[in-house]
């Protein structure tokens, strides 16, 4: 019997399988590290371009004249604030009807989104609303940016006339509609309207450090120019009576 030569399995077969089991592994072992190269490196090249953006934006900040702009921030926020200010909206209501020759008989507004309509609240010394009117007005939608008085005015005809014209020229009370006039009795007339006052919320941003500055155009100086020359007639100081005190007018 014949002994069985393994040298030429020796030489060839067990190389050819070290070297697959070798090339079976390595990918196996790299791959996850790899992955983790990768990785790093977007990271790092995310964070080399959010340090571009920082240096670009640090340079273009330090070109801003920062007071100049800040007055400009604040004369715009004046327009359309984050805030409502009911109360100072309520005297501009009045301040314009009385600029006007009209006499308020009835102020009511809706007072948009952070408030439910059960609390819409009467301005006028007496108002009545009936049950039905109640009704009807809880299923209307309510503004969510913008406060909307309902006004009843008496006066002549051409005090309507001056009041269109006055409103043209104020802001935070901006546009009429739903105008609806019946005449009273002689040269005395009755309007029913509504006057808008539009309020802006304050929007949760994440991270903008890295981004772009918005750039003021001409556009946006021609609007500022605009705006200066209009008269706010909420501009007025309401000092604020102290809470939870039984007599607050002390």
């Amino acid at each position: 019997m014949k002994n069985t030569d393994f040298s030429a399995f020796r030489v060839y077969v067990v190389p050819v399988v070290v070297i697959l089991t070798i090339i079976l592994l390595v990918p196996l072992v790299l791959m996850p590290q790899l992955s983790r190269i990768r990785a790093k490196n977007l990271e790092i090249k995310q964070a080399n371009v959010r340090l571009e953006a920082l240096k670009s934006k640090v340079s273009a900040l330090g070109a801003i004249d920062e007071h100049d702009e800040s007055l400009k921030l604040l004369e715009m926020e004046k327009v359309v604030p984050s805030g409502k200010e009911v109360a100072k909206l309520v005297v501009g209501v009045r301040s314009l009807a009385a600029a006007s020759s009209l006499k308020v008989v009835e102020l009511t507004f809706n007072p948009g989104k952070v408030v439910t309509a059960s609390a819409s609240v009467s301005a006028a010394k007496k108002v009545k609303v009936p049950t039905s009117a109640k009704k009807v007005a809880q299923k209307r939608e309510e503004p969510k940016d913008k406060l909307v008085f309902s006004l009843k005015l008496k006066g002549a005809l051409e005090n309507l006339n001056k009041l269109l014209t006055r409103i043209e020229k104020v802001y935070r009370l901006i546009g009429i509609s739903n105008l609806k006039i019946e005449q009273d009795e002689g040269k005395v007339y009755e309007f029913e309207l509504q006057i808008e006052a539009p309020f802006k919320g304050i929007d949760s941003k994440g991270d903008i450090v890295a981004q772009a500055l918005p750039q003021l155009t001409t556009d946006h100086l021609s609007t500022y120019d605009f705006v200066t020359t209009l008269e706010n007639l909420t501009d007025i100081s309401i000092p604020l009576v102290p809470k939870g005190v039984g007599n607050p007018f002390k």
